[in-house]
């Protein structure tokens, strides 16, 4: 006996009070290679619903007990099930039966007795409808997420730092939030020595070794070029400091370019601030941030200074140093896609 190919990867639910009627489509189902469970009333269908999803509803509409219009309802009321497609097969061809189905969400219509071919083709048709749907909306959520990133390095791109770090502030109120500039040292030599493909890989080798060493809810940010930022929620300017010492010494202790027959060794500058201690909003923390990093440079390159560190040429504290709001204020938004202020997405 030739082996059934199984044509769905869930199966498809029928839900009938009458057994002979159910059987019999559960069986031509099951020739067409299709998996298939059997539920007698609307309300065992919704008990099954609570473990199963299938790919396909076929559904009476005239049951003792719940309706099935009302079954309808209620699947389509639950955003687990909502998305499943609804097919009545019923014996009833009343205009007002048709219109309360599509009303409460099925997909389609079948009226008893249907042939084989006209059952089939119906489902055919709406389990690769739905195939079709998933796809697209895998496709939209995945291309929002790369939509949000840095092709080169994987880390977020600017779009995702501006769309989350001052919603991130307005939630969490008081909330300390450490922000780092982190820019390569001599990088324009490498570039001149190397070339700027290599370049490129040494930035893309450098954001690998940031990458794991951020913890959960913390993210990096290809901030263009060899320039990046770090946004590390919950820790202040000391526990911030300490984790950007970590990841410098980690670049410090890396080699680069070595897959490609080089050993490149690379250092960084890093600028460090933080809310609430040093700004209020994300622009004054960001132009805090980037204002130590200019420090760090004038100071001789390979180290970390925290802006509440800085002293002005004439002694008094940092608040008399001018920042550059001009670099670390975002664009327009225009029509970026929105972003979650929760984790950073993943690649």
């Amino acid at each position: 006996m030739k082996k059934r190919t199984k044509t769905a990867y869930n199966p498809i639910l029928v839900v009938d009070d009458n057994p002979p009627v159910a059987t019999l489509i559960a069986e031509v189902l099951g020739q067409a290679g299709y998996a298939v469970t059997v539920a007698s009333s609307g309300q065992e269908a919704l008990t099954r619903l609570a473990t199963l999803v299938p790919d396909l509803i076929l559904l009476d509409i005239e049951m003792p007990g719940l309706s099935g219009i009302e079954t309808c309802r209620i699947i389509k009321q639950n955003a687990r099930t909502a998305e499943i497609p609804v097919i009545f097969v019923t014996a009833s061809n009343c205009k007002d039966d048709i219109v309360a189905g599509f009303a409460a969400g099925c997909q389609d219509y079948i009226v008893k007795p249907s042939t084989r071919e006209e059952l089939l083709a119906r489902v055919k048709t709406h389990l690769a409808l739905c195939k079709t749907q998933q796809e697209l909306k895998a496709s939209r959520a995945r291309y929002r997420k790369l939509s949000l990133l840095d092709d080169l390095t994987g880390l977020c791109n600017t779009r995702y730092l501006y769309q989350t770090l001052q919603r991130y502030l307005d939630k969490h109120p008081g909330r300390p939030v450490t922000a780092s500039f982190l820019d390569i040292d001599s990088f324009k030599q490498v570039v001149d020595c190397y070339g700027h493909l290599n370049g490129s890989r040494a930035i893309a080798e450098l954001a690998g070794v940031i990458k794991p060493l951020l913890p959960r809810g913390c993210y990096g940010v290809s901030y263009g070029g060899d320039e990046f930022v770090l946004v590390l929620p919950g820790r202040d300017i000391r526990a911030g400091s300490r984790l950007v010492h970590t990841i410098c010494e980690a670049i410090a202790a890396s080699r680069f370019l070595t897959a490609y027959g080089f050993d490149l060794g690379l250092t960084v500058s890093c600028g460090v601030a933080a809310y609430p201690e040093n700004a209020w909003d994300m622009v004054d923390l960001l132009g805090a941030a980037d204002h130590a990093l200019f420090e760090a440079k004038r100071l001789g390159k390979n180290r970390v200074v925290a802006y509440s560190e800085m002293r002005a040429d004439d002694g008094h504290g940092p608040d008399l140093l001018p920042l550059d709001r001009h670099r670390a204020k975002p664009p327009a938004p225009g029509d970026l896609p929105e972003a979650d202020p929760g984790d950073p997405p993943a690649r």
